[in-house]
């Protein structure tokens, strides 16, 4: 091959490597140089923030706010992905089978998925208001007597959050899943009910195994989209009440959006990265071994 030849194919690659170098690779490093810093609004403006080695990342830490945001983060993040994964995982079974209405009912259940976070959040918030639907239904039926502080109860609101984002990764687990199990051999299934195998038998000794990869990945990229939720959060509950329901991603914008401490709150963006990256790297492992 040429050296001119050589240069051609460079070039291809190199809008997405300037892409990349701008707008993830740049960012990314000056959030990690403000993290050392003691950045305010007022010292960008003026140029001279100062060097100030780990303190920020000592000081969020020593906050009692983040206890409360890594106890937040594992509720939200287990309890996202169990029922996230459970539910779209009954639903990918049921429309296995085919019946009239099928893919009607499919577009139903990616529902979610067309709505905009910003129209499903603020209607989350409606339904869980103090006079909203949900209190209304359970008054109605006679099940409480006096409305229940969803979101405006401290011990309340992280699990009320968890239930929305739950509904809204559903789709996203069901169609992994669904798309598993429409690429399993039909004769795996008519073999094993010749051997007598009923359905539990079936979805343990066929299914599960077979779709264990899937599995894998569905679960990672699951928790990568639920540690990093903002928008949810934010436009339900705002991080409140009393910062009772902030993940690292809102902690990390009120800080450095609402209280202009610029320093801290990159070096808690930081900290949600190496969590992140940490339970990735986890999640492959298991995947390279399996």
């Amino acid at each position: 091959m040429s050296r001119r030849e050589d240069c051609t194919k460079y070039l291809f690659i190199l809008p997405a490597l300037v892409f990349t170098v701008c707008f993830t690779l740049y960012p990314l490093i000056y959030n990690l140089l403000l993290s050392f810093k003691d950045a305010t609004a007022m010292s960008l403006m003026e140029g001279n923030s100062k060097f100030i080695g780990l303190k920020n990342y000592i000081d969020i830490i020593k906050d009692p706010v983040f206890t409360r945001v890594v106890l937040n983060t594992i509720i939200f993040t287990v309890g996202s992905i169990l029922f996230q994964f459970i539910i779209g995982f009954l639903i990918a079974l049921l429309f296995d089978n085919d019946f009239p209405g099928k893919n009607f009912m499919i577009a139903l259940v990616m529902l979610p998925w067309f709505v905009p976070v910003l129209v499903s959040a603020t209607v989350f918030k409606l339904f869980f208001a103090d006079t909203g639907l949900l209190n209304n239904v359970l008054l109605s039926l006679r099940l409480i007597r006096h409305p229940i502080p969803w979101i405006t109860d401290a011990s309340k609101a992280i699990y009320s959050v968890t239930i929305a984002n739950i509904w809204l990764g559903i789709p996203f687990n069901f169609i992994m899943i669904y798309t598993g199990l429409r690429g399993i051999p039909r004769e795996i299934y008519e073999v094993a009910e010749l051997d007598g195998a009923i359905s539990y038998k079936k979805v343990f000794y066929i299914i599960l195994p077979i779709l264990k990869p899937v599995i894998i990945t569905t679960i990672l990229l699951g928790t990568i989209f639920t540690v990093k939720v903002f928008d949810l959060i934010w436009i339900i509950t705002g991080g409140g009440p009393g910062n009772s329901s902030h993940l690292f991603s809102t902690l990390a914008y009120k800080l450095a959006f609402t209280d202009y401490n610029f320093g801290i709150g990159t070096a808690t963006t930081v900290i949600m990265i190496l969590i992140i990256v940490i339970a990735v790297s986890i999640l492959n492992q298991i995947k390279v071994e399996e």
